[in-house]
């Protein structure tokens, strides 16, 4: 019995100290108000029953204020009044701002994850901008050191490379007036190019005309005509021609200068100086003859004789 009556003594007494803590506790918190420091808070109401860090400028300080239904059943938070502390200094009590803090920590963690990832991303994207303008510049360099040896008649080639630097460095000057410079150049060798083709295309005609003179002869001094007048021509090179035309026909006809056309390669009438002695009237079997002389460096394809007596005869030039 006295072991009994010695527990029952004890429990009371535990019970008793419990609630004098809960006392002390309500006591101690109605000293303190919001403003005052953690620290002041910890003098007068002493260490919390219950600490929650919700960051580093936050925290909630929990006091038992009730007590709990059996000495075993833990502590929780709503048998205690909280003291929220931010930046040092009470906030609020007897105001649980667990929730509201997290949820408030929670999404400032997320911004500074979003800005974390911003940042990384900007970084990435600077780096890759770097990366970019050392290359460009590199390349830049490379292109400086294989043009300046080019020589300036190497129009071609200079251009290509001047506009490739152009591209990289567009609004460069000196590039910009390069290109101006060999593009007008480039063009000024096509040009004179294809004038030396043309050259010397007309220079390998002139020579195989002159090569078949001698074959073009035979078939020119034949007679060929209509049936009223007939036409020879005998190349005399450099620029003359021999010509003949006779009456064939019963009737009388007329020849003269100006019945006489010289056509170039191209169909067109060339200027040439034909001899006087081509004015002539022609009676049956009777010829007329001269000399037809033009610019030697120009090939002739045709000669005409065309008038409204005898019609129109030709003689055509040809290179075999």
């Amino acid at each position: 019995m006295r072991i009994v009556a010695i527990a029952f003594i004890c429990i009371v007494a535990l019970v008793g100290c419990a609630h004098m803590d809960i006392d002390q506790n309500i006591d101690a918190l109605s000293r303190i108000a919001p403003g005052d420091t953690q620290e002041t808070v910890l003098q007068i109401v002493g260490q919390p029953d219950i600490r929650n860090d919700i960051s580093e400028q936050r925290l909630i300080l929990f006091y038992q204020t009730q007590p709990k239904e059996s000495d075993d059943d833990p502590l929780t938070a709503d048998l205690c009044t909280p003291v929220a502390i931010e930046n040092g200094s009470v906030v609020t009590i007897g105001q649980d701002l667990t929730e509201q803090w997290t949820r408030e920590a929670e999404a400032r963690l997320r911004q500074a994850e979003i800005a974390d990832r911003q940042r990384r991303m900007e970084e990435s994207a600077q780096a890759a901008i770097r990366k970019a303008e050392a290359e460009r510049q590199a390349k830049i360099e490379a292109l400086e050191k294989k043009v300046k040896p080019i020589p300036a008649s190497n129009a071609e080639l200079n251009l290509k490379l001047y506009r490739q630097l152009r591209e990289l460095d567009p609004m460069n000057p000196r590039y910009q007036k390069k290109v101006a410079f060999y593009e007008e150049r480039l063009t000024e060798q096509e040009k004179a190019q294809k004038q030396r083709a043309l050259r010397l295309k007309k220079e390998r005609l002139k020579a195989a005309w002159e090569e078949g003179r001698e074959a073009r002869n035979v078939k020119l001094r034949q007679y060929s005509g209509n049936g009223t007048a007939e036409m020879a021509v005998h190349d005399m090179g450099n620029g003359s021609l021999y010509v003949w035309v006779k009456n064939v026909s019963r009737q009388i006809i007329t020849t003269h200068p100006d019945y006489f056309t010289l056509l170039d390669r191209e169909n067109h009438p060339m200027r040439c100086s034909i001899s006087e002695s081509l004015d002539c009237v022609l009676e049956t079997g009777g010829i007329s003859h001269g000399r037809i002389e033009y610019e030697k460096t120009i090939i002739p394809k045709q000669l005409i004789f065309e008038n409204r007596e005898s019609g129109r005869i030709s003689k055509t030039f040809t290179i075999d």
